[in-house]
């Protein structure tokens, strides 16, 4: 018979670990206490653990299992776990796992939620009894315990990785932020990138007399940037988890949109979230707003060249728009009169101006149109 007290106590270790390694190694001590020569459990897929399942097993030929090792590099481990498909691979695969060809050997099965299972498998020497319905049954109950303390564990490590994530753009990025998952769901958002997006997509009065969205509307072009982000962490291969959290960051995705005056900047990239438990990928999306800056006049020497004015008519045309008189300019440059006034109606004739008043609201207009001998503008 099992002594429940040091259970309950092992169980309780179980429950206090929050790292893979002290999990696994409270989990030996655990099941210990049931007199096994060796055991397997597989824990089902959790999206906080990279969606792939986790096997940890103890006196088990895992590294001899062929069908265990295809598993590991392909990602095929949750067919062990299919209601239907997985009975006859199970089957195989614990013939694989046994520590001796003649262990006695127990698959117990048990539900978490539709479809999905966590999967233990027993073994007793040979010389030892068969499992009875009292064993089975504490096994049953002991294996519940066990993936309720495994997703604790998961959901555990997953918030340590967005609080560590947030602190680190927080510091960097202090506008607006936007998390989202690998089914482009929101996991974390402020207001300011709400904001961002709302004017993205509706306009520059998109904020007057209007609350704000609760959720983030992602345009159909940040979609497929997340879309694009996604596939390009796909194409990399992660080095191994050490067991401890790892950020890694994609190539950046910048997006940019005027709205009004404004400017709305936008970058996306992949963060992958790596532990022991697997690799969970995240979209991390930044914006910023700015003002735009108004476009001054052009330079006086880029109008002379658009116009083709001479290099005398260049330097009568800066005198001009410095506010010399056509005499200011005779007796500064030391030549006639009627010369200075010659120049100054090729410059005007060249420009398209009747008046020099008129040319110098030309120059100085950033958004004027110049119109040259040739018919063409600038």
């Amino acid at each position: 018979m099992i002594d429940f007290l040091p259970l309950h106590d092992r169980l309780l270790e179980v429950a206090l670990q929050r790292n893979l390694p002290g999990f696994e190694q409270a989990m030996k001590k655990t099941l210990g206490l049931f007199g096994l020569s060796g055991w397997a459990c597989i824990f089902p897929p959790s999206l906080q653990a990279g969606g792939r399942a986790l096997f940890v097993g103890h006196g088990v030929e895992a590294q001899n299992s062929r069908l265990l090792i295809k598993a590991f590099k392909t990602g095929t481990e949750a067919a062990f776990l299919h209601a239907e498909t997985g009975a006859p691979l199970l089957a195989k695969l614990a013939q694989e796992l046994a520590p001796t060809r003649s262990s006695r050997c127990r698959i117990l099965r048990i539900a978490r939620a539709k479809e999905i299972e966590l999967v233990m498998i027993c073994y007793r020497a040979q010389s030892d009894p068969e499992f009875d319905t009292v064993q089975v049954n504490l096994l049953m109950r002991v294996g519940r315990l066990l993936d309720r303390c495994f997703q604790v564990l998961a959901q555990d490590q997953q918030q340590e990785f967005l609080a560590s994530l947030f602190r680190m753009v927080g510091n960097l990025h202090p506008e607006g932020l936007c998390i989202l998952d690998s089914k482009l769901r929101v996991i974390f958002e402020n207001r300011r990138f709400r904001e961002h997006m709302h004017l993205w997509n509706h306009g520059a009065n998109a904020l007057q007399n209007l609350s704000l969205p609760r959720s983030v509307e992602l345009p159909e072009d940040w979609q497929r940037a997340c879309e694009q982000s996604f596939r390009s962490f796909n194409q990399v291969e992660m080095p191994p988890s050490s067991g401890k959290m790892v950020v890694s960051q994609g190539a950046i995705m910048n997006l940019n949109r005027v709205v009004g005056g404004d400017a709305i900047d936008g970058a996306i990239r992949y963060v992958a979230f790596q532990t022991a438990l697997g690799v969970r990928p995240y979209v991390m999306l930044t914006s910023s707003q700015r003002r735009m800056e108004t476009a001054g006049p052009a330079p006086f020497s880029q109008i002379a060249d658009a116009l083709g004015f001479s290099r005398r008519e260049l330097e009568l045309g800066e005198m001009i728009l410095s506010g010399a008189s056509a005499q200011d300019i005779a007796n500064q440059l030391k030549i006639s009169l009627p010369t200075v006034k010659t120049h100054i109606s090729s410059i005007l004739r060249k420009s398209g101006a009747k008046t020099r008043l008129e040319f110098v609201g030309l120059c100085r207009n950033p958004n004027a149109r110049i119109v040259t001998e040739n018919g063409a503008s600038s």
